[in-house]
């Protein structure tokens, strides 16, 4: 990928963003050990995090990768 497909793909990602709700169960082994990307609320056992995106499904993948670190 050259200088200018990458310019291309930032502009394209920085006009395309979306924020989105992102609800999900607490994991058990869930602790907080880093800085939280998101707007983030934690109640009755699920997280509810403001995520920006493209789309829903890297929303989703983005707040999972997120959980995985926090293990």
């Amino acid at each position: 990928m050259n200088s200018v497909d990458m310019a291309n793909d930032l502009i394209f990602r920085a006009k395309n963003l979306q924020e989105f709700i992102v609800e999900t169960e607490v994991p058990e082994d869930f602790q907080f050990n880093s800085i939280v990307p998101f707007d983030m609320t934690i109640e009755n056992s699920v997280i509810c995090a403001k995520v920006f995106a493209v789309n829903f499904n890297e929303a989703v993948k983005r707040l999972d990768n997120f959980l995985e670190t926090c293990k």
